[in-house]
């Protein structure tokens, strides 16, 4: 396993609605610069090696299918 692989709910490249809760099933958007083409939705429990240690960013839209929202860093 990579030394740089996180949970996404421990990741500031995870974005999440305003008033939702940091967990395992929140619904989010990835917004890793090289992700987000792709606009990947996972959930807090999900994790991947493009992990940055951080408080995830809030943005309404981010659980939209697709995310509506823009990308906050």
């Amino acid at each position: 396993m990579s030394d740089s692989w996180g949970l996404c709910k421990d990741c500031k490249w995870w974005q999440i609605e305003p008033d939702a809760t940091i967990a395992d099933q929140t619904v989010g958007y990835c917004i890793d610069n090289k992700l987000q083409p792709f606009q990947i939705r996972i959930t807090g429990n999900g994790g991947c090696n493009r992990f940055a240690p951080g408080k995830p960013a809030r943005a309404e839209g981010s659980s939209d299918k697709p995310p509506t929202a823009a990308p906050q860093r």
